[in-house]
């Protein structure tokens, strides 16, 4: 079922294919590629939403790169093909809601669908620096093009990452 967040201008069709989509199934993908770094745990993947197969994963990888987000690591790992790959035919699926930075380059890609679990106000929460931009907000600024956005799948699990990595910090400290 889709949420209120959609944007308004996805077309009747989208909106019937982002339904078929296992939303629920695609965000556990997503939360393995989280708990390969327990301490910062936003995993993300790619899906095919035609044929719901999942293209890419990714993971935070900040120690390589500081804007390797886990977002950011999936879209750099999809096929490096131009036969028969198009952006507007994947859907990303993260843990968190994308930070400004990610949320621009999915709008980039073109790809038509982000789906996240927990939301920024909540990571806020978990002290992680999110920039107090939703991606929404984001998405509404664009000029360049619009996707549609579905938050708060599998929230709780995702949440529950974040208040785990919270606990992992604070005991560091």
């Amino acid at each position: 079922m889709l949420s209120s967040n959609l944007v308004s201008d996805v077309s009747a069709a989208d909106k019937k294919l982002f339904e078929d989509l296992n939303h629920q199934k695609f965000m556990l993908l997503a939360i393995q590629q989280a708990q390969k770094v327990p301490e910062c745990p936003f995993g993300a993947v790619i899906v095919n939403i035609k044929t719901q197969k999942v293209i890419s994963e990714g993971w935070v990888r900040v120690e390589k790169n500081p804007i390797w987000h886990g977002e950011m690591t999936a879209i750099y790992n999809c096929p490096n093909t131009d036969e028969g790959f198009d952006w507007r035919e994947a859907a990303l699926y993260t843990t968190g809601e994308s930070c400004p930075m990610c949320q621009s380059a999915i709008i980039w890609t073109k790809m038509p669908l982000v789906v996240y679990g927990s939301s920024i106000p909540f990571l806020q929460t978990c002290d992680f620096g999110q920039i107090d931009i939703r991606a929404q907000t984001v998405i509404d600024a664009s000029r360049y093009g619009k996707c549609a956005i579905i938050g708060g799948i599998l929230e709780s699990e995702c949440n529950e990452l974040f208040k785990r990595a919270k606990e992992l910090s604070s005991k560091k400290s």
